[in-house]
């Protein structure tokens, strides 16, 4: 079978882990690990054109339109080399962004992370990010081990202000609503791969790269 690069994206609701499992691909498959959210950061904080448009949109705490939200990974695609592979966490968002994406760079693997809202309610709840490092931990899950401060860096826990269980909901609402039918846009387009998310992260990890590998997939 030939062995192919890893043209993908990851997503699945709230609190799935997409992020994480993000990172573990990049670091096992020499990927660049694209994060719409890092790449909308880069953006505003030097002021470039879209980057002052994008800001408008947070300001009013708003998504920004699709025009721009494509804009913003156009340009960061260009300036990868995207032969070599990448892993896109965080964006598309909806069918239309996948078609947009289409245009600009042919996926070949979508990995689709399912869990149950209640799953996502409960770890959303539990979350607690580094105001420095911006590491996550969870009061259950994975504590850290100095109390309400970062094991890693040693700056303070903070729960962040979406990571209420009223505005978790309306996000899964959203999340329904507007991202789970690329799991039906990609499935036709026979690149879908869906795991497990209700998993300890090594296991979902582990689950991944044997599904990965019989589709060929280099690492």
């Amino acid at each position: 079978m030939t062995r192919t690069r890893v043209h993908g994206i990851i997503f699945g609701p709230q609190g799935c882990g997409k992020g994480t499992q993000g990172q573990l691909l990049s670091d096992r498959y020499d990927l660049p690990l694209l994060g719409s959210g890092d790449m909308f950061r880069a953006e505003i904080e030097a002021q470039t054109p879209l980057g002052k448009i994008a800001e408008e949109y947070v300001a009013r705490g708003m998504l920004a339109p699709d025009e721009v939200v494509n804009a913003i990974i156009k340009k960061r695609l260009k300036e990868i080399a995207t032969d070599r592979g990448f892993v896109l966490e965080g964006y598309p968002r909806n069918v239309e962004q996948a078609e947009s994406l289409d245009r600009l760079v042919k996926i070949n693997l979508a990995i689709h992370i399912k869990i149950r809202d209640e799953e996502a309610v409960r770890r959303l709840i539990g979350r607690r990010q580094c105001v420095h490092c911006r590491s996550v931990f969870h009061v259950e899950a994975a504590p850290s081990a100095m109390a309400g401060r970062c094991a890693l860096c040693g700056h303070a826990l903070i729960k962040r202000d979406d990571d209420q269980e009223a505005v978790i909901r309306q996000r899964l609402i959203a999340y329904h609503f507007m991202t789970e039918p690329m799991a039906t846009y990609y499935r036709q387009r026979g690149v879908l791969l869906t795991v497990n998310g209700e998993q300890p992260i090594h296991f979902l990890f582990q689950e991944l790269v044997k599904k990965m590998e019989k589709l060929g997939f280099a690492a």
